[in-house]
């Protein structure tokens, strides 16, 4: 079987390395893999058999016509959009060639654009409850199209997390991880710690680059507060294990692979309640905070989530359950390649597992 993953580009959002793993774990299934997005750091992770297609920079239109000649030329059983956009022109080409089309549902999407037509394909992955409501209650999507998944850790080490020491009488260490962006709102992020160190000695390290860099650090001059934006870093595990704890500032958020992540390096998750992140932090496996609530008040319910107390062995044995049951890799991409096979015909092993 051979599938197509179309998508936007290759930096290192976590659409992308979802497409990443979801495409390593294929092959290890038999299945064929290639990209089709623009070029960037990511591409350096694609791993033989998967194969990167640089995608066209003429506009949608030669965005289509490249996918249909590629389609041709390799005759993939599946057209796998991550995008609406790139779901568009799949439809289109799906249409054309007789290729059914399917796509993921990674985000909530703050700006609902043309509704009518996204969402249209045969078979739509969502990566939590809430992007599944969102894809049949604004998009109208039928209710029967829409598979819940969920998410897998991107990040995934044979070294077993350890416990962390005591914060008392030290330091507390706060990591934020992804692209400094209006969605993840680093700003609010830099504000936050700013207001735990009027509380205690803290220090803060964000992970990852984007277009808020310097207004991120003009906020970070202005409060004098402790946060260091280091850039991109493949070391997430390490940074992790080094840290008291993940805070989450994002506005909107599909699901959260990197809470996913601190999960399984049982690291406690302070963030907003926001689209898939309320339910991910519900049920004692975080502190979910309501997406009003004020800087000051937001650094009291930091301390008291991420500063080491008698609950917290039980949080994060919660929590790390969670991501080991419901998040492995067989869980979330198996149903994938189960509608894979359902739609092509083709089928590839017992299952699709």
């Amino acid at each position: 079987m051979k599938v197509f993953h179309v998508f936007n580009t290759m930096n290192s959002g976590g659409l992308q390395r979802v497409v990443l793993m979801l495409s390593d774990w294929l092959a290890d299934r038999g299945v064929e893999s290639v990209l089709v997005a623009r070029s960037g750091p990511l591409v350096e992770r694609v791993e033989d058999p998967t194969i990167f297609v640089e995608k066209s920079r003429f506009g949608f239109p030669g965005e289509v016509l490249q996918l249909l000649t590629l389609a041709i030329r390799h005759k993939p059983d599946v057209l796998h959009a991550h995008q609406r956009r790139d779901a568009l022109s799949s439809l289109i080409v799906g249409r054309l060639l007789r290729i059914p089309v399917v796509e993921h549902a990674h985000n909530i999407l703050p700006n609902q654009g043309p509704t009518k037509l996204s969402f249209r394909s045969r078979k739509i992955f969502a990566v939590s409850d809430e992007v599944g409501r969102m894809v049949v209650d604004v998009y109208g999507a039928r209710p029967e199209r829409v598979v819940v998944v969920g998410g897998t850790p991107a990040n995934v080490t044979d070294v077993a997390p350890f416990e962390r020491p005591s914060t008392k009488d030290r330091t507390l260490r706060i990591l934020g991880i992804g692209r400094v962006a209006e969605q993840k709102d680093p700003v609010r992020f830099v504000r936050i710690v700013a207001e735990v160190a009027n509380l205690r000695p803290v220090e803060a390290r964000w992970l990852g680059s984007g277009p808020l860099m310097e207004e991120a650090r003009r906020e970070v001059s202005r409060l004098d507060a402790p946060v260091e934006f280091i850039g991109e870093s493949d070391a997430v595990t390490e940074e992790l294990d080094a840290a008291d704890g993940l805070l989450i500032t994002s506005k909107w958020e599909g699901l959260g692979l990197v809470v996913l992540e601190a999960f399984a390096r049982r690291r406690p998750v302070v963030g907003v309640a926001t689209g898939g992140l309320a339910g991910l932090l519900s049920n004692g496996r975080g502190t979910p905070v309501d997406p009003e609530t004020q800087p000051g008040e937001f650094a009291t319910l930091v301390l008291e989530g991420l500063e080491k107390g008698p609950g917290h062995k039980t949080t994060a044995d919660t929590a790390f359950r969670y991501v080991t049951e419901t998040a492995s890799p067989d869980h979330v991409f198996g149903p994938v390649l189960v509608a894979y096979e359902q739609l092509s015909g083709n089928a590839t092993s017992p299952r699709g597992v």
